[in-house]
């Protein structure tokens, strides 16, 4: 096998569970939604939302404005964190990171559920940013909102 193409069956094992047929799968993971639910929104719609999200609580806080361009751009919604450099990946993750940390005042707030369930959707934060997530939630443990993101993270 070349080396490309032992790249490309690496990059899709990565995948396979997202490329299979949506009969066939398991309902997306949601922050916000139940599975069915979350499975009638895509991704454009769940992006509408985080950007809302955000704008709203970048009112509270103007500092959330600087992670516009990296987590909610267009480009971010093109972007498929499974596939990038690890380089990449480790500036995504400390982005990622670091905006998780300010959001910490608002979580019980509805925009920020909103912004969480984009992250989620989008960069997978429930399975790749599990200690920022935690991070974010320990303080709220005796809340519903604790309990709903524990039961999505990949622990």
């Amino acid at each position: 096998m070349s080396s490309l193409a032992a790249q490309l069956a690496q990059n899709a094992s990565l995948n396979a569970a997202l490329l299979v047929d949506r009969s066939r799968r398991k309902s997306a993971e949601s922050y916000l939604f139940t599975g069915r639910e979350a499975d009638q929104h895509d991704l454009e719609s769940i992006h509408a939302l985080g950007v809302n999200g955000l704008l709203q609580l970048a009112l509270l806080n103007p500092a959330l404005r600087k992670y516009e361009d990296q987590l909610f751009s267009e480009y971010a919604k093109a972007t498929d964190r499974t596939l990038l450099p690890l380089e990449v990946n480790a500036e995504l993750d400390a982005g990622i990171a670091t905006f998780l940390a300010l959001l910490g005042p608002y979580v019980m707030e509805a925009p920020t559920g909103r912004v969480l369930e984009w992250l989620v959707r989008r960069f997978r934060i429930n399975e790749f940013n599990i200690e920022a997530v935690l991070s974010l939630f320990l303080p709220y443990h005796e809340s519903p909102h604790f309990t709903k993101m524990l039961s999505i993270l990949h622990i």
